[in-house]
């Protein structure tokens, strides 16, 4: 009697068990066939820094709701500079950090990272 009772209590787990995935996202049924669509694109994997004269530039910066940050530091982490920015005002004054010294520039939405990269000026 015990036997069959487990017997039952596993077989009525597995029927209301749901499969759990890696990714963040909701479920789509298209065909059939059961996919995760991710919450939302990083929009900022497209973009790309130039430097001229310890001038910043963004190339690309999408148009959000919300501010984008710039954030500069230094490998120890402290903060250098920071600036918000947008597609129209896409440049950040970094003539007053050393020269030769390198430096990460990291853009900020909605309080986390989303893209950030290697400066040596």
């Amino acid at each position: 009697m015990k036997r069959l009772f487990i017997l039952c209590a596993l077989f009525s787990g597995m029927a209301s068990a749901n499969a759990q995935t890696s990714e963040h996202g909701k479920w789509e049924d298209n065909d059939n066939s059961r996919k995760v669509a991710p919450m939302s694109e990083n929009q900022f994997i497209g973009n790309e820094i130039a430097t001229t004269n310890r001038l910043v530039t963004f190339t690309d910066l999408p148009v959000l709701s919300k501010q984008i940050w710039a954030v500069v530091t230094n490998p120890e982490g402290e903060i250098m500079a920071q600036k918000k920015v947008s597609p129209k005002d896409n440049t950040i004054d970094l003539r007053r950090l050393s020269k030769g010294e390198l430096y990460y520039v990291t853009l900020v939405y909605k309080n986390k990272s989303k893209k950030a990269f290697v400066l040596h000026l």
